[in-house]
């Protein structure tokens, strides 16, 4: 009994690793988006948003057949996997960056 709770900490913290991995790459790759949109690289901040939005999207799917959203413990993973969704998302809708007002 010891032992399966040994491995399910163990399988829920390599689990934890690898979904940390993968949010800190959507921060780096969000990063970029906001970079290219700011310098009016077009066809570079659709190509950032695309992959940005769908593994947000996958991260929050992932997260909630997996039933991981009804634990304390996750629910930092899905704030972030929804937080990259949303903010790429109004970004793109409200057209950052927005044309100067005169």
């Amino acid at each position: 009994m010891a032992q399966n709770k040994r491995r399910s900490r163990d399988t829920f913290r390599k689990f934890e690793q690898l979904m940390t991995k993968v949010i800190l790459g959507l921060l780096v790759v969000f990063l970029l988006y906001l970079i290219a949109a700011a310098n009016g690289i077009g066809w570079l901040k659709w190509l950032l948003a695309l992959p940005e939005i769908l593994v947000a999207a996958a991260g929050c799917a992932l997260l909630v057949l997996k039933q991981e959203h009804r634990r304390r413990r996750s629910r930092w993973m899905l704030a972030a996997f929804a937080a990259f969704f949303v903010c790429t998302l109004v970004s793109l809708m409200a057209g950052y960056p927005a044309p100067p007002v005169a």
